[in-house]
């Protein structure tokens, strides 16, 4: 059995929606067996079956909540752990996540692939690894926390750098994790930017993707539909359409 893995702190995802979104996603489309755990800052008390890990305390401002997925490799696992973000959309098959490049760390490459595809940043939004070989991810961090922040804007220019000098670390296939903005939406953008107008709200217009007549265009070998930074799923069609509802 592995374990599946979310991290539910902060204020910015509603526990009986979007984490129940995500197991009931995950149990439709992984087919081996696996033990769903939450790792939150507060009691959840949710109507599914999963494992609650409290995360300690570190003292972070709301801005900073993503350092908490550190814990994931704290000594609360034991064996492979199959991570995903909480605005992440599983749409197709996952047992090819577990078996994928077995003895790796298997991470996304950082969706700046698009424009440049040796980009060297990974994004953390998918994951897997077996937890005892990577238990210093957590140690290291935790034994000089606040060096760590003031150093990496984030967990993965965090893990960037921990993997910088190591070669046990692999990228998805491109195919099977894919930023909804950059590469799916209307075909994906044709020119480099963020996929927002000037003014900042999404989505740009439309001239500025492969196939403006068409909402969106998804690989049949697509597992995972990734949203990072503008918008989140739930404030998209493609998202209210693949998030299942009457939760």
């Amino acid at each position: 059995m592995i374990d599946v893995a979310c991290v539910c702190v902060g204020e910015k995802f509603n526990p009986n929606l979007h984490v129940k979104q995500l197991y009931l996603a995950i149990s439709k489309h992984l087919r081996q067996p696996f033990r769903f755990n939450v790792l939150t800052d507060r009691p959840l008390y949710l109507d599914i079956t999963y494992n609650e890990i409290r995360v300690p305390d570190l003292e972070l401002s709301a801005t900073d909540m993503w350092w908490y997925k550190t814990y994931l490799f704290s000594r609360e696992f034991t064996g492979t752990v199959l991570y995903f973000d909480l605005d992440t959309i599983p749409i197709g098959e996952l047992d090819k996540l577990v078996d994928y490049n077995p003895t790796d760390f298997v991470i996304c490459q950082d969706f700046n692939r698009k424009w440049l595809s040796n980009y060297h940043v990974s994004n953390s939004s998918i994951m897997r690894w077996y937890a005892p070989n990577y238990y210093d991810i957590w140690d290291k961090f935790i034994a000089s926390k606040h060096a760590v922040v003031k150093r990496h804007r984030g967990d993965q220019d965090y893990l960037t750098e921990y993997f910088t000098d190591r070669n046990d670390k692999s990228w998805w296939p491109v195919s099977w994790a894919m930023s909804f903005k950059w590469e799916l939406y209307r075909g994906g953008l044709t020119v480099s930017g963020t996929g927002l107008k000037s003014d900042g709200t999404w989505p740009a217009d439309p001239d500025m993707y492969s196939h403006p007549d068409q909402k969106w265009i998804i690989p049949s070998d697509c597992s995972v539909v990734v949203f990072h930074g503008q918008p989140d799923p739930w404030d998209t069609d493609f998202g209210k359409q693949h998030l299942i509802p009457d939760v």
